[in-house]
C-alpha cells in the first residue's frame, strides 16, 4: 500500500501551520510519502497522482464553527462543499473528484478547528503529535487495511 499524506496551510498563521507541522515531522519510508502543499494544494494533484497512491490523507483546518475535528472518507469529502475555510483554488470536494478520476482508490480529509491564528495552540498541536505518531509508525503495522488506518487516525482526534 502507498499513502501520500498532504499537509495544507499557512505556517504564519498560528494552528494553519497544522497540516504543514504534521508533514515537517514524517518520516518517508516505504509506505508513506509527504507533501506540504501550503495554501495551494490543487499545485500538487498532478505529483500526488504521479506517485500512484492507494490512499491520500490531506490534513488541514476548518472553521470555527465546527467546534471538534473531523475525518472525512471518500464520498463524505465530496458532501462538504464547504469544507475549507482557506483560500485554496479549488475545493477539496473537486480535488477529490479529480483524484478518484485518476484512479486513487481512497482519500480521507482530516480537519481541526482553529483555535488561534495568532499562535500554534497546545491542543491543536497535541493532535498533531498523535497523528505524526501513528503515521510514522505505519511502516511497522503488517496487514493493516484503509478502514484500520481510519479508525486508528480518528481515535487520535478525540
Amino acid at each position: 500500500m502507498r499513502i501520500v499524506v498532504c499537509g495544507v496551510g499557512n505556517v504564519e498563521r498560528g494552528d494553519d501551520a497544522f497540516g504543514p507541522s504534521v508533514i515537517e515531522h514524517l518520516y518517508e519510508g516505504e509506505t508513506l510519502r509527504k507533501i506540504d502543499s501550503g495554501l495551494f494544494p490543487e499545485n500538487y494533484l498532478n505529483k500526488i497522482v504521479s506517485l500512484l497512491p492507494d490512499l491520500v490523507i490531506f490534513l488541514d483546518t476548518v472553521g470555527r464553527e465546527e467546534m471538534r475535528s473531523v475525518i472525512l472518507r471518500n464520498e463524505e469529502i465530496a458532501s462538504r462543499s464547504a469544507l475549507s475555510v482557506s483560500t485554496h483554488n479549488l475545493s477539496f470536494t473537486a480535488m477529490y473528484e479529480f483524484l478518484k478520476d485518476s484512479g486513487v482508490k481512497d482519500v480521507f480529509f482530516i480537519g481541526v478547528p482553529v483555535l488561534s491564528y495568532a499562535h500554534y495552540s497546545a491542543g491543536v498541536r497535541a493532535i498533531a503529535d498523535r497523528i505524526v505518531a501513528v503515521l510514522n509508525n505505519i511502516d511497522n503495522m503488517r496487514g493493516f487495511d484503509i478502514i484500520e488506518i481510519y479508525e486508528v487516525l480518528s481515535e487520535q482526534l478525540r
